[in-house]
């Protein structure tokens, strides 16, 4: 009787490590399809002239053009620069919703979210009246607020030892 009770105990465990272990195998297969989605955004972060765009957009855009004019009234280097950072962090943003990437990686880019945001959202505002796109940009927009929330040596990030 006991000899029984422990087979059925043992093989209780055995289906249950089973199905753990394939919801484990089936989340990976699904990390490892979006894998060269991520990889393209990482070759584009090492590229120079993204790098000088994040740059124009934290230094120079509020300070050479008026927000009222939106983005579309920009002339056509800034809003290169600005679509070209803000839609990068808004595909990170999306990566972390769909529970592609962790939320540790996304959290080291945090402070580059938040400042982006602080340059281009009356831009994105503005746009949002000039142009009948009224979600442009949301998400990033609602990944900010939250980052803003959260010091950069919270215990979510990867930088943290």
């Amino acid at each position: 009787m006991i000899l029984n009770i422990v087979a059925i105990g043992l093989s209780v465990m055995a289906l249950l490590s089973s199905t753990y272990f394939a919801f484990q195998q089936v989340s990976s297969m699904k990390r490892a399809n979006y894998l060269p989605a991520y990889l393209a955004l990482l070759n584009e972060f090492r590229s120079p002239t993204f790098h000088q765009h994040h740059r124009y957009v934290i230094q120079r855009l509020g300070a050479e053009h008026d927000p009222d004019h939106g983005i579309s009234g920009l002339p056509t280097e800034a809003q290169e620069a600005i679509y070209d950072v803000a839609f990068f962090l808004h595909n990170f943003v999306i990566l972390k919703r769909l529970d592609i990437i962790d939320d540790r990686y996304l959290t080291t880019l945090n402070d580059r979210v938040v400042r982006t945001w602080q340059a281009i959202g009356p831009f994105v505002q503005r746009e949002r009246e000039l142009v009948p796109l009224p979600h442009l940009l949301q998400i990033l927009e609602d990944y900010a607020s939250a980052a803003a929330a959260h010091p950069p040596d919270s215990g979510r990030s990867l930088l943290r030892p």
